[in-house]
């Protein structure tokens, strides 16, 4: 089946103003933000900043050229190819990226990425990174499950603004993974003036937000030009709540790896749509949503910090790291966890058995229908 590279060779030479932008156009930008443009995108907003086309030369011929490829153990390797493909077309190749941002922050445990395409047809795409391939990333995520906001929710906010402020155009909001939780949350918290000017929001497979985060007026006012996709076997996008109306997207992976954009299907048009996931993604939300909805914030709170305090013992600050020695790694694991009080071992162990309970409880939905 067709994804987004057989999109840009269909639909590459045709210009947005002969077909304007729509979901698949998002995808590819969200896939090509997991890259590395620093020194190469301008970090303020710019309207006549270099097209794609050009950063593509400078990304090519950057002497750091494959440690800016690299985006790690978590995502698609064939970010690159994307983004060599795109920028080579018409459609993309005029697009105007800036205001690279691509913060890390270990003490208050975020990271925080974005990227603005500007068209010269009078609009601009601010687009968020999901979550990377570095530890802090990740600890974020699940911080997502007891905080109010998280410091990247906050950062893509103000990044909104600063672009609104700066371009002057109609607007669009779109990411991956966490990416797309940071659309939704930025577009939904945006000044009346900001909101205005938004015509779309996209969010792809993002983790969603508390049950009441859908009943405030913040995001009822973005509701209608909200637009959010899942792949048939959708996990990180059923974590939390999530409003109705999700768009289900086929996929040629298998489990996990569904959530790689790179194995959505499309036609040239649009994505190629199921009628919505299937029983192992209701399965696996169903049972970690009742999981996380049964702890407490303090028991929540407790059990992130073990794992990722665990975590911290190997002195890993990436995925890739923890992968290069499977072995040490799972010792210093081992070690660390030995070092825990018994007040902590207990507490960590029972949520695990409250995680297994519920799991036990829904297996009823993964067995055949009569």
């Amino acid at each position: 089946m067709a994804n987004m590279m057989d999109y840009l060779a269909w639909r590459g030479d045709i210009d947005f103003k002969t077909s304007p932008f729509n979901e698949v156009d998002c995808l590819i930008l969200c896939q090509i933000t997991y890259l590395d443009y620093s020194g190469i995108v301008p970090a303020t907003f710019e309207k006549r900043s270099p097209t794609l086309y050009e950063v593509l030369q400078k990304f090519e011929l950057s002497v750091d050229y494959k440690k800016r490829a690299d985006v790690g153990a978590l995502i698609n390797p064939a970010s690159v190819d994307v983004l060599h493909k795109a920028g080579e077309t018409k459609r993309f190749g005029s697009l105007r990226p800036s205001g690279f941002i691509n913060k890390i922050d270990l003490q208050n445990e975020e990271q925080f990425a974005a990227i603005t395409f500007t068209s010269d047809d009078g609009w601009a795409v601010i687009i968020y990174r999901g979550t990377d391939d570095t530890i802090v990333g990740w600890k974020e995520d699940f911080n997502l499950g007891y905080m109010e906001s998280v410091p990247a929710q906050k950062d893509a906010l103000q990044y909104l603004e600063n672009a609104s402020a700066s371009l002057k155009c109609s607007l669009i909001v779109g990411g991956h993974s966490k990416g797309g939780n940071l659309a939704i949350y930025a577009a939904s918290f945006s000044s009346p003036k900001t909101k205005k000017r938004l015509i779309a929001v996209y969010n792809n497979d993002g983790p969603g937000f508390k049950e009441e985060f859908f009943l405030s007026d913040e995001y009822k006012s973005i509701k209608n030009i909200e637009h959010t996709y899942v792949p048939e076997l959708s996990i990180v996008g059923m974590l939390f709540s999530h409003a109705d109306g999700y768009i289900t997207v086929e996929s040629d992976a298998k489990g996990i790896n569904q959530h790689d954009g790179l194995s959505w299907h499309t036609n040239a048009l649009h994505f190629e749509e199921q009628a919505d996931t299937n029983d192992q993604s209701k399965f696996i939300g169903k049972t970690i949503n009742e999981w996380i909805n049964n702890l407490t914030i303090e028991e929540r709170e407790l059990f992130i910090e073990t794992v990722f305090g665990i975590l911290k013992q190997t002195n890993a600050t990436t995925n890739s790291e923890l992968n290069i020695n499977k072995f040490d790694t799972m010792l210093k694991m081992l070690k660390a966890t030995s070092q825990l009080d018994s007040k902590t071992r207990d507490a960590a162990f029972k949520t695990v058995q409250l995680l297994l309970k519920y799991a036990k409880d829904n297996v009823g939905g993964l067995l055949p229908h009569k």
